[in-house]
Parts: structure tokens; sequence; C-alpha cells
């Protein structure tokens, strides 16, 4: 069955925004063989067939919205980085999201499942930020901010009763093609050049996109999923970053991590490599929002999750990482 497949009275049951990229691919799979009818749409191509839409374009959603009357929208599309231009974030994070939200209302589809993520919730919510945790616009990191707007946004329309959806965030989402959690931490360990702050104190909320895919599956297909939020991870105990990068050092066969950098002094060098990376376009290994990041204490509940949809991961860190095929 191809993407491309129709139901019997024209619809496909689900179109995916963001089916090109790394989680968007195994979901479109994961939906296909399960007896479902998908349409993938993205920027590029992807390894099932794929539709180009470009969310900032208000009048190309429209058009692909109106020709495939989908019955449900999972929403991946994104930019997903620590670093880059505040613009392009806002266009596509949170003006793409307004695009496809409208988009879903004028087809009345049936479910909008909207994925943001953890970080909408800022650098350190605390010990078992949920649902009712606050969101924060205002990190200075513009991943951050404009997850945070792209959730408030579907949630308004969700308050209002114009959308049926929910919303799901995700962890620290990691598997082979994992840009912030698989290849630029190995090519950094490759170069012996820092992974760790505060001693690698900071706690992960990892999340194998195996087990992201089927929290995915369920918001999609749960009878009582709509109207809710749920987060999805694997970190049902307290995994440090220490433990996360030397176990996906010694899959990959690099240096295990070893250096740390004081919390205050890698705020400041990240602080520097943002400017670098504003005045002259230079990509850093890290800015002073990953440093922050990654030294949090917070931890996520799953308590939605669990009670609503009955989701448990299936793969725990050292599967998921002992599963990764990693070029040495």
């Amino acid at each position: 069955m191809s993407t491309s497949s129709r139901s019997k009275k024209g619809r496909v049951d689900f179109l995916i925004t963001g089916a090109a990229g790394f989680i968007g691919e195994r979901l479109v799979k994961r939906l296909l063989s399960d007896g479902h009818t998908v349409q993938g749409v993205d920027l590029q191509a992807g390894s099932e067939p794929t539709l180009r839409m470009d969310i900032t374009s208000e009048e190309q959603v429209l058009a692909t919205f109106r020709r495939l009357r989908p019955r449900a929208v999972i929403h991946l599309a994104a930019v997903v980085d620590d670093r880059g231009a505040p613009e392009l974030f806002e266009r596509v994070n949170v003006d793409g999201t307004q695009h496809v939200v409208s988009a879903a209302i004028e087809a009345e589809v049936e479910r909008f499942v909207h994925v943001s993520s953890i970080v909408a919730l800022g650098f350190d919510p605390g010990h078992d930020a949920g649902e009712a945790s606050p969101l924060v616009f205002d990190t200075g990191v513009p991943y951050f901010d404009t997850k945070a707007r792209s959730e408030a946004l579907v949630r308004e329309a969700m308050k209002h009763g114009s959308l049926r959806g929910c919303v799901l965030r995700p962890g620290d989402v990691y598997g082979e093609r994992s840009v912030p959690w698989v290849v630029r931490p190995i090519d950094m360990m490759r170069k012996r050049l820092p992974v760790l702050v505060a001693g690698g104190r900071g706690l992960m909320a990892h999340c194998h996109v195996d087990n992201l895919v089927q929290g995915l599956s369920l918001a999609a297909t749960h009878p009582d999923a709509l109207g809710h939020i749920f987060q999805i991870h694997e970190a049902t105990e307290r995994t440090t970053y220490r433990r996360y990068f030397t176990l996906l050092a010694e899959q990959a066969g690099v240096p295990k991590p070893t250096f740390s950098l004081p919390f205050s002094f890698g705020v400041g060098v990240g602080r520097v490599f943002d400017q670098m990376h504003r005045r002259f376009g230079i990509h850093p290994p890290f800015g002073e929002g990953a440093v922050r990041y990654v030294a949090r204490q917070s931890t996520y509940s799953l308590s939605t999750a669990r009670g609503v949809l009955g989701y448990t991961p299936t793969i725990t860190l050292e599967e998921g990482i002992a599963n990764l095929n990693l070029s040495r």
C-alpha cells in the first residue's frame, strides 16, 4: 500500500506534515502497517511517496487539504535546532502551524494531533512537569519559544471548539537520524569536543523514535485522546546526560566524554557562539540554550499518556542505544 492510496470514500485517513523527516518516515510506515491510508507531505521527498507542500505557503496548504480531504492530521513539520535565525523559526513553526490549523478547520478534519515538545515548558520546569505546567515564551532560544507559541495557538483553537485535537510533547528524541541527540554529539565526541555541562548531571528525558511513534499512533487513534496534552518519553528512571552520552560513545566507537564544562563558563561560551552565528553565519557546535537545557534537573510526567492512552514505552535506553546502526 502506498502513501497515496485512498479510502473507499476518496479521503485519506491521515495527512502527516514533515513526513520525510526522521520521525515522519517511521510514523508513515507504522500507520500503513496498521492498515490506514496515509499521505505524507514535506518540502522534500521521503522513503515513502511524499507530496511537496510548504507549510509557510497558506495557498499551498489550503489547496493540498482541499484536494486530499484528510480525516485526520498529524502535524510534525518544524525547524528543530537550538541555533538559527529567529525569523525562520517564526515563519515555519508558528506561521506554518497556523496555516495547517486553519486548513484543518476548513476541511473539518475529525482529529488534529499537534506535535509540540517538552522544550515548550522552558529550560527547567521542575519535578513532574505535566499538562498543567505553564508554557514559556521568553527563553531567548527561537526553537523553544516558537514551539511554545505554536502549541498555544493549537490549544486556543481546541479551547474554542473549532479544532478537534490533542497535543503531544515528545522528550529528547533519539534514533539513527537524530541530529541533536545522535549525529551532532557523536561528531563532537569524535573531535573530543565537550558534550557535558556541570559534570553531566543534568537529566535527560530520552525518547527512542519508536516509542514516540507508538505514542503518536495512540494519540491519532484512541477514542479518548481528544482534548488532552500527552508527554511521551521512556525516562522512567533518572538518566543523566553523562550516562546517555557514554552509552552513545560506546555504541559509536568514539572517545567517551570525560571533560565537562562548568555551567557558568559553558553559558558564556555558548553566548559567544550565538553571537558568532548571528554575525557571521557560522554554525557552532552548541549555543547558550543547549548549555542551559542539558544542565536541567526537571522530570516530565507520563500520567496522562499512561492513564488515557495506555502508553507504556517498549524500548529501554539500553536497547535503543544498542540497536543504533552507527558508522564507525
